[in-house]
């Protein structure tokens, strides 16, 4: 029945819990093909150039903190970060992939860079997926209204069929229940 699907994985034990049998179920038919998107957000990254205090117009200044004097030490660059991102979400990518193919189902992974929700939006209508899988951890409350939802931003921002699986560990939560985190 479907051709290609997505399944957006952050690497959780939770959401592989509760997603990956209905992946399974889902992803039967020898033609499908199930994709685990990994996003990882940009990090910010730390410029290598000289330590600068942070009270202008004062040069030669200590640093304020321990992390400041580290930093000024051993500065990390963005594509350091980035590289050692990626090469994480790989290894759990494939981690999870493993355990579907186990179960026989033809898998593919992908792991991009940027902002989780529009990316996922995004590589589904790039690349012709028919259903999306998504976990809900159950965030409500203030949580969600400051923080967002990524599941409920890929709702809003695709037309592709959408599949949210809650993982049984929140069923009985009663929503905006603090303990949903």
């Amino acid at each position: 029945m479907y051709k290609r699907i997505l399944v957006p994985c952050d690497g959780s034990e939770l959401a592989q819990g509760a997603v990956f049998p209905h992946v399974v179920e889902l992803g039967k038919d020898r033609d499908t093909e199930v994709v685990i998107l990994r996003v990882i957000p940009a990090p910010a990254g730390r410029s290598a150039t000289a330590y600068r205090a942070r009270t202008p117009g004062v040069s030669g200044a200590l640093p304020e903190n321990e992390e400041d004097a580290h930093v000024a030490h051993h500065p990390i660059y963005k594509d350091q970060e980035i590289a050692s991102a990626e090469d994480e979400a790989r290894r759990s990518v494939a981690g999870a992939a493993s355990v579907l193919r186990e179960q026989g189902i033809n898998v593919a992974t992908e792991v991009v860079i940027g902002d989780p929700a529009e990316a996922i939006v995004d590589y589904a209508a790039e690349r012709d997926v028919d259903l999306i899988v998504m976990c809900s951890h159950g965030r409500g409350g203030i949580s969600r209204w400051v923080f967002g939802s990524v599941t409920e931003k890929v709702l809003r921002g695709t037309t592709i069929p959408l599949l949210v699986i809650r993982p049984e560990a929140l069923q009985n939560k009663v929503p905006g229940d603090q303990n949903l985190e």
